[in-house]
């Protein structure tokens, strides 16, 4: 599942990032907020964007070779554009620990930046692929998502979206039993990437 900004259609900002964003809790996992700079989060993303087989699904096509390659890829997951109330460097980004061994991060999951409209990015290691926890995690942090404070006035219907390579069967599936589906394919790199997008459960931002 790439990480990398995509020209999604523009949409209004209206959610308010909070300054504390709480943990999410589904049934079999624990997403605690991604923390900018820390080596225990730093080392357990590292161990993931370290290998092959996971960047191969990502563009671009290169695995973290150092520590400090993962923490500048955890410091760009602060928001740079403001969220509705004006606040800038807040962040909706996650680690996923498993509740019965919950030292351990197994993948990382959030919203990446605000404009051109919210997208979703995820990567998790090959040793919980086929489990589940993807779709898991994607769907406790949707849930989150909507649940946000909104502005009034925008008058918009509010979608996130998210790109993904349709050669992985495994990650299309995630986005499709989270309700996302496609409104447009293109090739990049020689794959097909799918634009996808989630409408919001009966909410606007107004």
């Amino acid at each position: 599942m790439s990480t990398l900004s995509f020209p999604y259609p523009q949409q209004t900002v209206a959610v308010i990032i909070p300054e504390d964003v709480q943990p999410i809790s589904t049934e079999r996992l624990l997403l605690r907020p991604l923390r900018i700079g820390n080596d225990e989060d730093a080392a357990g993303i590292f161990s993931i964007r370290s290998r092959q087989d996971v960047v191969d699904w990502l563009w671009p096509r290169v695995v973290d070779k150092t520590i400090e390659e993962t923490k500048a890829m955890m410091a760009r997951k602060a928001f740079k554009d403001p969220d509705a109330s004006g606040a800038v460097g807040r962040l909706f980004f996650f680690v996923i620990m498993p509740k019965d061994d919950p030292e351990r991060i197994i993948g990382s999951l959030g919203v990446n930046p605000l404009s051109p409209a919210p997208s979703v990015g995820y990567a998790i290691h090959p040793s919980y692929w086929g489990k589940g926890y993807a779709s898991e995690a994607l769907g406790g942090v949707i849930h989150a998502w909507w649940k946000l404070p909104r502005v009034a006035g925008v008058g918009q219907e509010e979608k996130m979206f998210a790109a993904v390579n349709l050669a992985n069967k495994g990650s299309v599936k995630v986005l499709q039993r989270n309700g996302f589906k496609t409104y447009d394919e293109v090739q990049l790199e020689g794959d097909t990437v799918a634009f996808m997008e989630l409408e919001s459960p009966g909410r606007t931002a107004s």
